[in-house]
């Protein structure tokens, strides 16, 4: 499979077996997530697998909320990747030539999507969520206090093979050359 293939092929799983996913699978998503490029090498990321069934089923908790009927999905996950930002470890250089910025959360963007595209290829289900109790995941992973979670991936092995079609703007609506459309 190409790299467009499995671009297209990706998508956000929301419906696992209870297949557990293996370690081998799980180190090697990691394995791409750390080769994701970052602002001056930093890798300002920790990740934590979660596989262990009582602690999956801690995290389940808190990342889904049966009131609100939210992320009920995760409940069926298998394993979790949490991805903590471990912040800035350096103060960017700006000499009024370039724009200085806070970087973490697009590296960890890009290191989630490796993590993910490595999944699809794998047949991992994986789905990113962004709303979840992050109090409460730090807690049950021991995670301290001071340290940010913006996201979390969700796997598992899917329970339907459909993979659903792609609905995107043409390209002729968001890609442009040389300036800004007018």
């Amino acid at each position: 499979m190409d790299f467009i293939e499995l671009m297209a092929a990706r998508y956000s799983c929301r419906s696992f077996t209870d297949q557990p996913v293996s370690r081998e699978d799980l180190n090697a998503c990691a394995k791409a997530a750390c080769l994701a490029p970052s602002a001056r090498n930093t890798q300002p990321w920790k990740i934590i697998l979660v596989d262990d069934p009582q602690t999956v089923a801690l995290v389940r908790e808190q990342t889904s909320d049966e009131e609100l009927h939210l992320n009920m999905f995760t409940r069926s996950a298998t394993a979790f990747a949490v991805f903590v930002n471990e912040g800035i470890p350096y103060t960017p250089v700006n000499r009024g030539k370039m724009k200085g910025d806070n970087y973490t959360k697009s590296d960890i963007g890009g290191a989630i999507l490796s993590f993910c595209l490595e999944a699809q290829q794998r047949e991992i289900g994986n789905c990113i969520i962004g709303s979840f109790c992050a109090d409460g995941v730090k807690k049950v992973l021991g995670i301290p206090s001071d340290k940010g979670l913006d996201l979390i991936v969700a796997l598992g092995h899917p329970a339907d093979g459909t993979i659903p079609a792609k609905n995107r703007r043409p390209m002729d609506e968001v890609v442009f050359y040389n300036e800004y459309p007018g």
